[in-house]
């Protein structure tokens, strides 16, 4: 699927002075109604760009800000996050929290866009617009967002900002296995495989499975490098059977088997 970084055809500072207008769902005509149901239609199946192009007709020519509009800018952030166009997404979550009433998921949301664009310092303020309106961390998107922006941290070589995010995560009892697998290979890269067992451990004792086959590879390497051979070897070949063969854990078996 290409990816889709035009131009926005309302710009922020338009919409955010059509809030003023902003009414209800009153003169919605079938036919946009129909075109709306299209777009949810396409963005379910995968089609962003067809997504994307049906909303953004929905929503250019209009004079003032509906409660109709203000939907269709939510899927269309959808639909900019699925093309991967990133920064568009984080672009469209500020329009609507300027154009609708104070929502911290929409600073979540924001912060998970500009974190996959690799923006750390972007998604932390907007992770922090988003908690200023959510002290409890209730609100949708608070998880997605604090994984994200601990993975920028990470991925920027940030290793004590990730930890104090991933720290305040896991104390929220919101961490998935996907936290614990990036903690995981960041203490394997730092040659603490214990620390890094015990990671893996925890995460595969959730009943999240987002990040599942990444932890029990990771498992297997932790203890092949604390010289338990046997028992990494016995774990990648549970992994090969449970996922399938790939050429890593092919490679690590027959390493192990001379061992």
């Amino acid at each position: 699927m290409k990816q889709n970084f035009r131009k926005h055809l309302r710009p922020l500072a338009v919409l955010a002075a059509a809030a003023l207008l902003l009414t209800g769902c009153k003169g919605v005509t079938e036919e946009e109604k129909t075109a709306r149901e299209n777009g949810i239609a396409l963005l379910e199946s995968g089609d962003y760009e067809g997504a994307l192009d049906q909303f953004e007709a929905l929503i250019q020519d209009a004079d003032r800000v509906t409660d109709f509009e203000v939907d269709i800018l939510k899927y269309r952030a959808e639909a900019e996050y699925g093309l991967k166009d990133y920064e568009a997404a984080a672009h469209t979550y500020d329009i609507l929290s300027q154009i609708d009433k104070e929502r911290a998921e929409y600073g979540y949301f924001a912060a998970l866009s500009l974190a996959k664009a690799g923006d750390s310092a972007g998604a932390w303020e907007k992770l922090e617009q988003g908690r200023a309106l959510d002290e409890d961390g209730t609100a949708p998107g608070f998880a997605e967002a604090m994984t994200a922006v601990g993975e920028a941290y990470l991925d920027s070589g940030d290793q004590e900002r990730a930890d104090a995010v991933y720290t305040e995560l896991i104390q929220s009892g919101k961490a998935g296995t996907s936290v614990y697998n990036r903690l995981a290979m960041a203490e394997i890269k730092a040659g603490d495989y214990e620390t890094a067992l015990s990671y893996c451990e925890t995460g595969l004792a959730l009943s999240d499975r987002t990040a599942v086959r990444e932890l029990k590879f990771n498992q297997a390497v932790c203890f092949e490098h604390l010289g338990q051979y046997q028992k990494a070897l016995e774990l990648f070949q549970a992994y090969t059977e449970e996922f399938g063969s790939d050429e890593a854990a092919e490679h690590e078996i027959a390493f192990l088997k001379t061992r």
